[in-house]
This record gives structure tokens, C-alpha cells and sequence, in this order.
């Protein structure tokens, strides 16, 4: 029994990221509403999408007070999602400072949204909400 409550405390907070890595990019990246014409549109979900990041792991861990989930709601999306966006620096030829510099960032970010899901788990919100201004602080600094 332990062990299956322990396998559902992790798949669902993947399964939750994944959902929110997919949903960034096609927001972001997939530029389907620059072809539609639809740019009020693309602004408001881009907009959404950006609030999502540090408010996912605040809303997974105060409703199921899952510490281990909350904690990998808020590292994954983000981590993931920055490196799907820089790709190209990755492969085909490495570029060893942008990769440094892109994984140091999300790392921070990761860090912060974690820490932001395990105090929503234990039903300490005010910190976790400080932890999400925090988030946008790092979040608009690491903009490039």
C-alpha cells in the first residue's frame, strides 16, 4: 500500500507538469496564434501561462498537502520548459556558456517554486506567496 501511495504522489505531479510544460509551448512557442491573427488572445495566455509557473505549485500543495508532489510541480515545469527553449543551444554544436548560464537560471527558478510548494503544502501560504514574488523578481532579472 505504501508504495503505491508513493508512486501516485509522484506520477500525478508529473503527469500535472507535463500538462503545463505542453501547454507552454504551445502558448509560447508554437506561434499558432501569430499565424491566426489572434495577438489579444496570444498576449492574455502568454500572460496566464507566465502566472501559471509559480502558481501551480502553490494550488497542487494546498489542496493536496502532498509535499513530495508540490515540490516536483514546482521544479519541473519550469526547468523543462527552459530547456525545451534552448534547444538549439544544446545540439548540434554545444554552447557550453548558454547552457551554463540556462541551467543555473532555471535551477533558481526550480529552487524557488519547489520551496513555494512545500510551504503550500504545509499550509503556510503567506511564505509561499512571498516565494512566488520572489519567483517573478528572478524570473523578470533573467530575462534575456
Amino acid at each position: 500500500m505504501e508504495k503505491k501511495k508513493l508512486i501516485l504522489s509522484v506520477i500525478l505531479p508529473v503527469i500535472v507538469s507535463l500538462l503545463i510544460i505542453a501547454l507552454d509551448w504551445i502558448v509560447c512557442v508554437d506561434r499558432l496564434f501569430h499565424r491566426a491573427h489572434l495577438f489579444m488572445i496570444h498576449g492574455i495566455l502568454e500572460l496566464f501561462v507566465t502566472f501559471l509557473f509559480p502558481a501551480a505549485p502553490v494550488i497542487y500543495g494546498w489542496i493536496t498537502k502532498n509535499r513530495l508532489g508540490s515540490i516536483l510541480v514546482g521544479a519541473i515545469p519550469i526547468m523543462g520548459f527552459l530547456l525545451l527553449l534552448n534547444f538549439g543551444y544544446f545540439y548540434p554544436s554545444p554552447d557550453l556558456e548558454r547552457i551554463i548560464r540556462v541551467v543555473a537560471y532555471g535551477v533558481c527558478l526550480s529552487t524557488v517554486a519547489g520551496l513555494e510548494g512545500y510551504f503550500a503544502s504545509k499550509t503556510i501560504i503567506p511564505i509561499a506567496i512571498l516565494l512566488g514574488v520572489l519567483w517573478f523578481f528572478i524570473f523578470l532579472v533573467g530575462i534575456d
